[in-house]
């Protein structure tokens, strides 16, 4: 097999088996820039400043303290405490981390991005019926979804779905018992026999609040 299939097939791999909404991020491996020259018999080494690290997808990991958290349990909340903190540190958070990814599809990031456009009649509750609907890891159907979109479910797994799990303090997604925070806090579950002009409905509907896929 030429490399460069190889290099693509190994990458498919490792985001189909990554999908099971849980694990943790990718790593990113990093190399301070010198530069060195000869000056009177010595060696000076000058130390370039390190660009900002970014993963395999352009976007910059996220240290732990940047990460907002909720003040109280989130199931202790009120709504409007909930609504409190979803505006003043959720929205700003997520709101750059998209623009990262696409600056100009989600220039225009609001609440409906993540809770649909009536939001506020069905009182932000989640999942959001206007997204995308996911059918369970491991299915045709989401192996065709992790081909067509390699890029953007890298940035769902590693960088939005981590993140908001912390943000609430959520318990992590546990594969065997299928609890903790997933990809379906958000995300509806696509119909058992969906056909396939139906899935295309759908996403339709999905890119009509958040942009092509």
């Amino acid at each position: 097999m030429p490399l460069a299939l190889r290099a693509h097939a190994l990458g498919l791999a490792s985001l189909l088996a990554l999908l099971g909404c849980g694990g943790g991020s990718e790593e990113v491996e990093t190399t301070d820039e010198t530069t060195t020259s000869e000056t009177s018999g010595s060696e000076t080494v000058t130390t370039a400043e390190p660009e900002p690290e970014v993963d395999s997808i352009g976007i910059r990991p996220r240290s732990d303290d940047e990460i907002p958290r909720a003040p109280q349990p989130w199931a202790e909340m009120t709504p409007e405490q909930k609504g409190q903190f979803m505006g003043a540190e959720v929205m700003p958070y997520m709101r750059d981390l998209f623009r990262e990814y696409d600056a100009e599809r989600y220039a225009s990031f609001n609440c409906a991005t993540c809770h649909g456009q009536n939001a506020t009649e069905r009182n932000f509750e989640m999942p959001n019926p206007d997204i995308l609907p996911l059918h369970p890891s491991g299915t045709p159907e989401q192996r065709a979804m992790v081909e067509a979109h390699p890029r953007m479910v890298r940035f769902m797994f590693n960088h939005v779905v981590p993140a908001m799990r912390e943000m609430i303090g959520a318990e992590e997604y546990d594969a065997e018992t299928g609890e903790g925070f997933s990809c379906y806090f958000c995300h509806p579950h696509a119909e058992e026999g969906e056909t396939a002009s139906s899935a295309t409905a759908s996403l339709a509907r999905a890119e009509s609040v958040i942009g092509p896929l």
